[in-house]
């Protein structure tokens, strides 16, 4: 956890002093870029991934979902979140905030439809793992770092040919050149930054799922079950992936109908280690065998 967020602070630091640099921005700047960088993305990201969730931690007809976050919580050492229902036509669940303005857990109706009580309470147990690890700020830090590089990359390309097309002399024609030289290097490095995101990603996933085995010892396999589960659910769903929607489980196709077929299946499967490495969430089949493993089932 330490670890983690040294990594972002000065992944960020890195981003900002580059930014700076091309800015052509003194270096005293960079005090006053990098934590108004940070309040910006604590402000912003509560409203960007909650958006159209409802609260609904005192609503009595979601009592009991509100009453399980908050034993989780307490057992987690960690502030009881608050609780939210969103109507997306998927089963999900996700956690959000940050220290200022708050921390929740969402769950969608599907889920709450497809899952029993002990399969909904692992789920939760994930989603404040995530709480208890401060991963929403920790992931999304980290998830700027190439947007706002690709954003810098494409406007040294776009300005490199602008001057390239009007140069009138050698010294607009070598500015040109370096800054595509720049632009070039710049985007190219957003591929290999996104990709190490994604990896960061799906190791937070994995602590969470370790957080929820802790807690729930032999009853991690519900967790399991609960994959299965959605896993049927979303092999019959399109999900727009221009939505930038971040799922428990990706969409595959699967000929399992049975969530107990499909946890054998997964429990023997040889997952190559580039599966999921362009997925925020592990293979389905990793998930389940470290959680197996961890409830003592294998």
């Amino acid at each position: 956890m330490a670890a983690a967020g040294v990594l972002a602070v000065l992944a960020e630091f890195l981003v900002t002093y580059v930014i700076m640099s091309v800015l052509a921005l003194p270096l005293w700047t960079l005090a006053v870029g990098l934590p108004l960088f940070w309040l910006f993305q604590w402000l912003i990201s509560p409203v960007l991934i909650s958006r159209g969730a409802r609260d609904v931690t005192d609503d009595p007809a979601f009592s009991l979902l509100r009453d399980m976050v908050r034993r989780i919580a307490e057992a987690s050492g960690v502030k009881p979140p608050r609780v939210y229902v969103t109507d997306d036509p998927f089963p999900n669940a996700f956690a959000f905030g940050n220290l200022v303005q708050g921390r929740g857990v969402a769950v969608t109706r599907p889920l709450l439809d497809i899952l029993d009580e002990n399969e909904l309470h692992a789920v939760l147990a994930h989603e404040v793992g995530h709480v208890r690890h401060f991963d929403m700020e920790l992931v999304l830090a980290l998830g700027l770092i190439p947007s706002a590089l690709g954003s810098i990359g494409g406007f040294m390309l776009y300005t490199g040919q602008m001057l390239l097309f009007a140069a009138l002399d050698e010294a607009a024609l070598l500015l040109g050149l370096v800054m595509l030289a720049a632009g070039f290097l710049l985007t190219a490095a957003t591929f290999f930054i996104q990709i190490f995101v994604l990896w960061f990603n799906r190791l937070r996933e994995a602590y969470a799922d370790l957080h929820a085995a802790r807690l729930l010892g032999p009853s991690a396999v519900y967790l399991a079950r609960a994959l299965a589960k959605i896993q049927i659910y979303m092999s019959n769903v399109r999900v727009d992936p221009f939505k930038g929607i971040v799922l428990t489980v990706p969409p595959m196709r699967i000929r399992e109908t049975n969530p107990d077929d499909l946890l054998q299946k997964w429990s023997r499967e040889h997952v190559s280690p580039l599966a999921d490495i362009l997925s925020t969430h592990p293979h389905p089949a990793k998930r389940v065998k470290s959680i197996l493993q961890w409830a003592g089932r294998v």
